[in-house]
């Protein structure tokens, strides 16, 4: 039986909306899977005020606690609502699930945790230190080498830097961590997803490529060298100019595109995904995958909000957690 836990995300954003809109539609189609979802009572018992749950469930108090249900609901503590205002409640509230979920993958309860959307101000006000999800569930796991990664069935892309000040990412960029990042990649793409033979873009960091050079030479000393050590053995192609690349479409041509900075690969990959997107930490011992939206305070406590990201990001983390076991059973 496979086994998957849902984080709350920020209470007072539609993270528990969309939660328990996936789970009324994927517990019937997956009637053998066990599912928990880690979220306060008393913003459940709202949330059910409005959307009626169809699964069966139980509430318990402990993580250690056993249910024979299909859905257990792990109750996250007394909190103070503010719908659609990050809080210091709704920060350490989405804090607290997110170390409940991973005490549940380091005991084997859990194959794969699926993490609601939170608000990093809110975390910031809570006096939690990490920039994001990605960090966090990092070093939890002691994983040094970790790619944050964008997938969906019409591109799939990777980051080299993740949340940084663009004024950093020329520093940041070397040849260490362009290695690193291409071996997590090909692992990722190799094993998690079942690509055999997998063909990777990479795209310059200044505009044009560098042209030759002349607008920057991290693509000469850096990005040209490592394709070429890769090109070797496997299909590894560029540096790109990010522009030409996706006016072009020539993302369709490879089984991932590797970024150098956020927004590089985000406003395309949202552009085109946006809703249907999967952010996935590649490189864990563990498997942890989210939507690709945020909070979305302005639609909180309206109900309409899209589930379609947060059942992808179940489908994901279901196909990576079997593509695993698989390659563990066949040695």
């Amino acid at each position: 039986m496979l086994k998957f836990v849902f984080t709350c995300g920020d209470i007072n954003g539609i993270g528990p909306e969309i939660v328990v809109k996936t789970l009324n539609k994927i517990t019937l189609r997956n009637p053998s899977t066990k599912f928990f979802f880690i979220c306060p009572s008393k913003v459940l018992d709202t949330t059910f005020s409005f959307l009626n749950p169809i699964f069966d469930y139980e509430i318990i108090n402990d993580i250690k606690s056993k249910s024979s249900h299909q859905v257990t609901i792990i109750n996250s503590g007394k909190v103070n609502t503010k719908k659609g205002f990050p809080t210091v409640s709704s920060g350490k509230t989405a804090y607290q699930a997110l170390v409940k979920s991973f005490a549940l993958l380091k005991a084997g309860a859990s194959d794969a945790v699926i993490t609601a959307p939170v608000s990093k101000t809110a975390l910031h006000m809570a006096g939690i230190k990490y920039p994001g999800q990605t960090e966090m569930f990092a070093s939890w796991s002691r994983s040094k080498n970790y790619v944050m990664t964008f997938l969906s069935y019409k591109m799939n892309a990777a980051l080299l830097t993740i949340h940084e000040p663009l004024r950093r990412i020329p520093n940041l960029l070397n040849s260490k961590r362009l290695k690193s990042t291409l071996n997590v990649i090909l692992h990722t793409l190799k094993i998690d997803l079942g690509i055999i033979n997998p063909r990777i873009g990479i795209l310059g960091l200044n505009p044009h490529a560098g042209e030759g050079g002349m607008i920057g030479n991290e693509e000469k000393k850096f990005i040209q060298p490592m394709i070429k050590q890769f090109a070797r053995q496997f299909r590894i192609e560029g540096p790109f100019s990010p522009d030409a690349f996706f006016a072009n479409k020539l993302y369709k041509n490879y089984d991932l595109v590797l970024g150098m900075y956020h927004d590089q690969i985000l406003i395309p990959f949202k552009m085109i995904n946006f809703g249907k997107g999967v952010n996935y930490t590649a490189g864990l011992p563990i498997v942890r995958t989210s939507p690709d939206h945020g909070v979305a305070y302005d639609i909180v406590d309206k109900y309409i909000a899209d589930e379609s990201s947060m059942i992808q990001a179940f489908k994901y983390a279901h196909r990576i957690v079997k593509n695993r076991k698989k390659k563990i059973a066949s040695g």
